[in-house]
């Protein structure tokens, strides 16, 4: 059965004094895998030169001759003077970069991505940055991030309604992620990796909620589109630490795993005393819309 496999890279956190080391380890990684399609799923570049950074990685998959995709995630535009916006006018501006603005609201670089299979697609979201004030409030202690609006949602299920099988990337996993996890640990079937974003280097519980840190609002993103019927799977990053793939309601939930680890790039496994599993989630996607997925470890392969 014919393959279309797509390697996802996320919360690299590359900036003025990472970035050449980081960049060293995404080649290494991609030239491993020898995939067909990059996806990076948020907080990609952090640094004041960070529309530079986008240059130099069109530069690494055009010299491949590959295309790449952005997504957003919560800390980009924090430290430029284009914005969220600017980032993805950018990202689509660059030759081998499949990236679309499609602004819905204050959300940018939602799109639908063909592969060569018929009926198999891939489709992006901006999943935001921080809660409102207002949704904040109604979950104090349940997170501070943004979730996927309701005129997202609308627009998903509009545009993928006639697709055989859907993979979504986007950077916030979804609320459905902490308690699928739990349900999969507790029947034994986590399929790989583990949930650690709460625990401290030393052992310890470093604290009792956002284990997932998900949107502080559930607005029913993965419901609405779980009831389309084809939906396969959600990747996403945001938690450098939770690396698990579970099945929930017949749709996989898969963190990517954290692309750089060492200091300057955001905290990573070995920070907290872990083992170092920072590297990249290949995917092979199958013609039928089946799919696995599969964890790479930098330090396997370097």
């Amino acid at each position: 059965m014919r393959e279309y496999k797509i390697m996802q890279f996320t919360d690299c956190h590359l900036d003025d004094g990472t970035a050449e080391a980081g960049l060293e380890q995404i080649a290494a990684l991609w030239e491993h895998a020898n995939a067909d399609l990059a996806v990076f799923t948020g907080d990609v570049v952090f640094g004041k030169n960070d529309l530079v950074f986008y240059d130099r990685l069109d530069e690494f998959f055009r010299s491949r001759n590959a295309p790449f995709a952005v997504v957003l995630g919560n800390h980009e535009g924090e430290c430029n003077t284009v914005g969220r916006r600017g980032i993805m006018e950018k990202c689509a501006s660059l030759g081998n970069c499949i990236t679309e603005v499609n602004p819905i609201g204050k959300r940018y670089g939602n799109y639908i991505y063909d592969t060569p299979f018929d009926g198999v697609s891939l489709a992006m979201l901006d999943s935001g940055d921080y809660a409102p004030w207002y949704e904040k409030l109604r979950h104090p202690i349940r997170s501070k991030y943004a979730a996927v609006t309701k005129e997202q949602i609308s627009w998903y299920v509009n545009a993928v309604k006639d697709k055989k099988a859907i993979f979504v990337f986007l950077h916030i996993p979804v609320p459905e992620y902490e308690r699928a996890y739990y349900g999969a640990l507790a029947r034994g079937e986590v399929k790989y990796g583990a949930l650690r974003e709460n625990i401290a280097s030393d052992g310890s519980l470093k604290r009792v909620s956002d284990v997932v840190c998900s949107s502080a609002v559930n607005t029913g993103f993965f419901e609405s589109a779980r009831s389309i019927g084809n939906l396969k799977a959600i990747f996403c990053g945001h938690d450098h630490l939770n690396d698990y793939y579970v099945e929930y309601k017949g749709v996989g939930l898969v963190y990517g795993q954290k692309t750089v680890g060492f200091e300057g790039s955001g905290y990573a496994f070995d920070g907290r005393g872990f083992p170092d599993y920072t590297g990249a989630t290949l995917v092979t996607v199958y013609e039928n819309g089946d799919f696995t997925p599969r964890q790479i470890y930098y330090k396997d392969i370097r």
